[in-house]
């Protein structure tokens, strides 16, 4: 099966991101052929696009020729920003709703709680959760919540507890001065901090930067936002380009 993910995935977009990346390496072991569509360039992503508003409805009406299936997760900045005008948000909704009829299977996967300003109901949005083949939510709140939507039926949701992600741990600590071999231990600290900032400073001029520093700690947070740039992704593939030419 042909499916379109639709949602932030890493290395943005905190534990929200990594959950839906799960979902794509399950789908992928399962045979299917999947391709990400990400809200956010700094995704590891196919494609990625300005999915605010009707941007949305629009991408998925175009993509949907090339896909059977389509997962879709509404988190924040997706399809709505914290704010919108309610004429806006009816459009964008009822336009979804047009579209999940444009895939023969739909997954709704829903952040807690429910990023839909407004909340869930309305006649706008009666279409979009009929033709959800699956509503997925993360708690019973939010399950009774999708209950009292128009056109639910209580057979297509499922609570899906989020997955707990552990990060691995990195040790940049230094080593004691009473502690044996400490040159040794030492320099092996400063080589391993060394290689994780290149690392980063690579990140950012592929990115588009024009500079390398110390790579902001926040870069990757969920809560910041980066909108999509034509200019930043070329800049990135010819610089990409550039360096690989250069090496060899």
């Amino acid at each position: 099966m042909r499916v379109l993910v639709v949602g932030t995935v890493p290395p943005p977009g905190g534990k929200g991101a990594k959950e839906l990346a799960d979902v794509v390496a399950k789908r992928i072991e399962d045979g299917d052929e999947v391709e990400i569509l990400s809200p956010d360039p700094r995704s590891a992503a196919h494609h990625t696009a300005n999915l605010e508003s009707l941007m949305l409805p629009l991408r998925l009406a175009l993509l949907s020729s090339r896909f059977d299936a389509l997962e879709l997760r509404i988190e924040t900045r997706l399809p709505f920003a914290s704010e919108v005008h309610r004429a806006l948000r009816a459009v964008t909704l009822f336009s979804l709703g047009v579209c999940f009829g444009m895939y023969s299977e739909v997954t709704l996967r829903l952040d807690s709680p429910i990023p839909l300003p407004g909340g869930v109901g309305g006649r706008a949005t009666k279409d979009m959760w009929r033709r959800a083949t699956r509503i997925i939510v993360a708690n019973q709140e939010d399950y009774l919540r999708v209950l009292f939507a128009p056109g639910v039926t209580e057979e297509r949701v499922e609570i899906v507890q989020p997955v707990v992600v552990e990060a691995r741990p990195v040790e940049y600590s230094w080593p004691s001065p009473t502690e044996p071999d400490i040159r040794v231990r030492v320099l092996r600290s400063v080589r391993s901090r060394a290689e994780a900032e290149r690392r980063a400073n690579s990140a950012r001029v592929d990115l588009g930067a024009k500079g390398i520093g110390p790579l902001s700690s926040t870069a990757f947070s969920s809560a910041v936002h980066v909108a999509p740039s034509v200019r930043s992704v070329v800049h990135a593939l010819i610089s990409r380009i550039v360096r690989e030419v250069s090496s060899r």
